[in-house]
This record gives structure tokens, sequence and C-alpha cells, in this order.
């Protein structure tokens, strides 16, 4: 027979527990057999000191890590799995490859088969990322079992001379049946035994664990606006089961903000008394620190006697100059981001508000998520034109994401968590209405656009943010902040006595003295405002 001339180590039965090879090479294939156990005892440690302290964010720190400690411990049973496979596939691989080739051959096959089971774990791992461990170690331990039932396919079906060495010789040719019924048997006990049962048991465990964690959170889970690390705002502790809302106005150091801050509290905000009960408003007036020396000096005495009076001016650690409007309005959503709160609204100190009709909206639409209210804007390219003061030179793609005009927006609680409750960078433009499109693209977050808010000289009954800006000359709009209110205290129409032959954007043009359209808008009653002929455009390197 040919396996006469073999060595003696090559003749006897091969077992799992020793290759019985030269004793010069017990400690070399011993490494290389302990090799493949590398990726899973790499992984079932990192993984159990992820339950021991499981991590707040992922390692880019932008997101929240959403695996818990009962996931981690369950992929730690798959690291198991996969360390038991890769020294069953590895040690049978040996066995066969020691029967046919020299042993210093065998070795080298044994390194390759430990890089290439290191490289796929390691490719699978950044595939999936650190928050998918037990879709990690499944998908690895998938392999193994592929690769393991293969190789026993291989070696019953199609190399019967490496198999014919484990069955007792026989020269009796009638015997070949049962031999053969004999090798069918040992395979088939090899796979339920070495394969399907521990497969069977980490896949039950894994359900059982899936579904406890799954009941789990839907009994402690709370709503995203309601953030556990936030804590409760004065202004509504003794409103509870209401709807909360955050509002922060914009405004500045100047003197005429310093005078539109006190109409604004004289006129639009009498109207939160007209508000729907089971809605609290909490406005806070936000500037940042004075441009220069010479405003602190003009205007800090009358800052901090306003502060002293009213106390809803919250003064940020940011610039207060026209330029760095962006970074103002996401310093004031960092500050507000520590509250509970359940919506978020942004004005400017010049909007005439309806807080009534806001509150009965918010009211019957109840507590969301991912919303986002305003007069939207889409495909709206930056303008590149220094002269302008609105131009854009630091954002380089050639048309903004969707956004809506700053006159007003309102945010979910989620939503503002989005934007400044994550760690991460943060690209800043000029204009801080553009800037909210850009923070939130990334999130697949797209406004609901509503034509009632304008920041034009126009007025139209149902309005709920009228702009009350410089128009250049008195009386250009037809009135004042205190003319509305008074149009509302005295049963009147908002409107009466103001400018409303201006087609204000997206409203009917028919009988007004302008059309929007003439000015290179169109519009659209989903997505908003865009231009009618947008102009070339263009890319900043």
């Amino acid at each position: 027979m040919a396996t006469s001339h073999l060595p003696s180590f090559r003749r006897r039965a091969l077992s799992l527990s020793s290759f019985n090879v030269p004793r010069r090479y017990h400690t070399p294939i011993f490494l290389l057999q302990g090799l493949c156990l590398a990726p899973a005892a790499v992984g079932f440690f990192h993984q159990l000191s992820r339950a021991w302290y499981p991590p707040l964010y992922d390692p880019t720190h932008l997101f929240h890590v959403k695996s818990t400690p009962l996931i981690y411990y369950v992929s730690m049973l798959w690291c198991l799995l996969v360390g038991y496979w890769s020294s069953i596939l590895t040690t049978s691989m040996a066995r066969r490859w020691l029967y046919r080739y020299q042993v210093t051959n065998v070795m080298l096959r044994l390194l390759v088969l430990t890089g290439v089971n290191w490289l796929g774990s390691y490719w699978i791992y950044r595939s999936y990322g650190p928050d998918q461990p037990i879709w990690i170690w499944m998908t690895i331990s998938g392999l193994l079992l592929l690769a393991n039932v293969s190789k026993l396919m291989w070696t019953t079906a199609i190399d019967p001379k490496y198999q014919s060495k484990f069955a007792s010789p026989s020269p009796i040719n009638s015997l070949n049946s049962l031999k053969k019924t004999s090798q069918d048997i040992h395979y088939r006990s090899t796979v339920v035994r070495v394969l399907v049962l521990p497969l069977m048991v980490v896949l039950f465990i894994t359900m059982f664990a899936m579904l406890f964690q799954v009941a789990h959170m839907r009994q402690t889970a709370a709503p995203t606006h309601m953030q556990v690390d936030a804590k409760p705002h004065p202004a509504f502790s003794h409103q509870p089961g209401n709807t909360r809302v955050m509002v922060f106005v914009l405004s500045a150091w100047t003197p005429k903000s310093y005078e539109k801050r006190r109409v604004f509290r004289e006129t639009t905000m009498q109207l939160i008394a007209d508000a729907d009960p089971n809605v609290t408003f909490h406005v806070e007036f936000v500037i940042g620190q004075p441009p220069t020396e010479q405003v602190r000096a003009t205007m800090n005495a009358k800052i901090e006697q306003e502060i002293a009076e009213f106390n809803d001016l919250k003064i940020l650690d940011t610039s207060d100059k026209y330029e760095d409007l962006s970074e103002k309005v996401y310093t004031a959503m960092e500050w507000m981001d520590q509250y509970q709160f359940d919506y978020l609204m942004k004005t400017d100190d010049d909007i005439f508000i309806r807080w009534d009709t806001i509150s009965k909206e918010l009211r019957a639409m109840g507590k969301q998520q991912r919303y986002w209210q305003g007069l939207a804007y889409w495909n709206i390219p930056p303008i590149r034109d220094a002269r302008n003061k609105n131009s854009e030179m630091d954002y380089t793609l050639p048309i903004f994401p969707p956004y809506t005009a700053g006159a007003l927006y309102i945010l979910s609680r989620d939503v503002v968590r989005l934007i400044a409750g994550v760690g991460g960078p943060r690209l800043f433009v000029k204009n801080e209405d553009q800037n909210l499109g850009i923070w939130l693209f990334p999130f697949n977050i797209r406004p609901i656009h509503d034509r009632r808010i304008q920041q034009i000289d126009a007025c139209e009954e149902d309005m709920i943010a009228k702009h009350f800006g410089d128009f250049d000359e008195p009386g250009a709009i037809g009135g004042t902040m205190y003319d509305m209110i008074n149009n509302l205290r005295q049963g009147r129409k908002m409107c009466e006595g103001f400018r409303v032959n201006v087609c204000a954007m997206c409203y009917p043009c028919h009988g007004k003295a302008t059309n929007w359209r003439e000015w290179n808008f169109a519009c659209n009653d989903i997505k908003g405002v865009t231009l009618l002929n947008p102009p070339k455009l263009t890319i900043i390197d």
C-alpha cells in the first residue's frame, strides 16, 4: 500500500488533541493552532469590557450607542462559538494537510489560514461598525459554519482516500457498502455534534435574551422629548402634563434691539394670555457678548436693569455680531438642551407672533418627534456677491439643503438634541436659517412648509408670524405692533390698516400690486419656496 512508506507519525490515526508530529514541531504547530483563537478572544474581552462599562457614544462621538449590557453578553456567546468553530476548522485542516504534505508545508498553510481568519474578522467588524456586536459575531460564525460544512462534505464525498484511513481495512468487496454507510453516519454525527448542537444552544439563548430586551425596553423607554439627562425648568414645574414650549427670541446689544424687546413684551407677548391653557410658553431673549467695549459701556447699565426687571434676557458666551448669528443660535440651543421641554420655538425681536393660534395647533397635534415647521426654502444657491450682506463664501457646495426662514420655526425636542446635544464638529455659515438646514440634513429631517410665516412687508389674516423690521420709511407697512395688538383686542381684522396690497410669499397674488413670481420665486405647497430661474451653480474649491 502507498501508506506503508509514510513515517510512523503519518500512519497513526490523528486526534484533535495531538497531531503525532515529531517533537521539534510540537510547539510551532500548537502556536499556529492557537492563533486561530485570537479574533474570538479579542472580541470576547472587548464585549466583556463594554458590558461592564457601556459606552455612551460611538468612536466618532456623534451618535448615541444603542447596545445594552445584555446585548454585549449575548455577543460574548457568539465569540465563544466563533473560537470553537475556528479551532475545529484549523485542527481538521491541519490533520488533512499532515496526511498529504510535509510538516513545514503544513505550517505555512496554517499561517495563511490564520491570516485569512484575522483579516476576514476585521473586515466584518469594520463593515458593521462598533454598535452591532451580535451581528458582527453572527456573521463571522456563519462563515465559519459554512467553511466547516464545506470541509466535511469535501473530505467525505470528494476525498474518500483520506476518510478511508479512519475505517478498518477489509479485503471483502461486499463490505464496501457498509463502509460507505458508516462514513455517512460518521459525517452526519460530526455535523450534529460539532456544528448543529452548539449553534442551536447559542441561537436559543440569543432569541430569549432579545425577547427579554424588547420587553424591558418597552417598559422603561421614555419618549425622546423627555430626555432623562435633562433637568426640569422652573417655568414648567407647575404645569404637569402640559405641552411645554421653550422660546428664544434672537436679539442684540444695540439700542434699537433694546427698544424692540420693550415693544415685543408690550404687544405680541400679551397674546400668550390667550393661548391654550394646556400649552405653556417660556420666552427668553438671547444676546451674546458685547461686540465692543464702547457698546458695553453704553448699554451695560440698561441691560442689567432689564434683566433685574423682567428676568427674561440671557447673555450667552458667544459673539453678538451679525455675521456670527449661526453660532449664537447654536449656543442658545446648547443652553436650552439642558432642560426638559416638548418644543423649541425660535423667533426674532421684530416679529409679531400669534401665540394663541400656535398654542391651539400644538395642543391639537400633541407631542411629536422629528418635527420641524417653518417657511421652507429648497434648492437655494448661496449668494456669491461679496457686496451683499448675506453673501456666503465659506459654504463650498452649489446649493443649500432645505431650510426655514429665521423669522419663526418650531422644532420638536428630539431635533434640538440632534443639533446641540451630541458631540462632533459643526459647520457655521453666515445665515442662521440656512445653517439649520445644514445641521439637520445628515439626519434626513425635512421642514414642514408653513406659508403663514413671512419676512417681507406683507400682511395676511391667517399669518402666525408678521415681520416688523426696518423698511426705510416710517409707516411703510401701515402700522406698528401696537396697532396690530389693538386690532385683535378690539375685534378687528389683524391686518386692518396695514399694507395688504403686497403679495405674501406663496399666497395667491390676484388683485395684488406685486407678484412673487416676478421676484424669481416659485412655490410648492409641500416643499416651499425655490427660485423660478436659478443662477449658474458655483462650487468653491
